[in-house]
């Protein structure tokens, strides 16, 4: 097993940054680019506690990699933490916890903590999964800076709500 943790300090109010990554059209902007899943194309329900989902990935949206299984262990409106269980392909866990925190009450600092098991893959995954968080890193703080940084704008107008309807994560 191999930890990486990468963390973030977003210009945002920790309400809406909490908000948004309960949101299936939140994960699918961050990850665009590097990966797509089908299976979750207009889902505008939020990540809940006991769900469990497999469907392909497709790496650069084209090219089917595997079938990937996603277990929601918890969505912790206290903690503000979602912790989930992963696996699938060479990936024998994947146990990530994403988590916000307040740092002043303009910005907050979110990250990424995942235990990674692929067996004697597990080192090259981990390199591939740190690339694959700094780039989600950089979708974070573009996708606060174009749509959370106003409070009219994307991520519920103010009052800390995910707009599923709105297609402000198109680019």
């Amino acid at each position: 097993m191999q930890r990486i943790h990468v963390e973030t300090i977003l210009p945002a109010d920790t309400a809406r940054v909490w908000q948004a990554m309960q949101q299936v059209p939140t994960f699918l902007y961050v990850c665009r680019g590097l990966f797509g899943v089908p299976a979750l194309a207009g889902r505008t329900e939020p990540f809940e506690a006991g769900e469990r989902g497999t469907g392909w990935l497709f790496a650069f949206h084209l090219i089917p990699a595997y079938r990937h299984t996603i277990e929601v262990l918890e969505v912790d409106d206290t903690t503000r933490t979602v912790r989930t269980h992963e696996y699938g392909g060479v990936l024998r866990s994947w146990d990530h916890t994403l988590h916000v925190e307040p740092v002043t009450d303009r910005s907050c600092r979110y990250s990424d903590t995942v235990e990674i098991d692929a067996g004697r893959l597990t080192s090259a995954v981990a390199a591939l999964a740190r690339g694959i968080y700094a780039y989600r890193h950089r979708r974070w703080r573009k996708l606060v800076d174009k749509h959370m940084s106003e409070p009219r704008l994307g991520a519920g107008g103010g009052c800390g709500q995910v707009d599923a309807a709105e297609h402000h994560l198109d680019d």
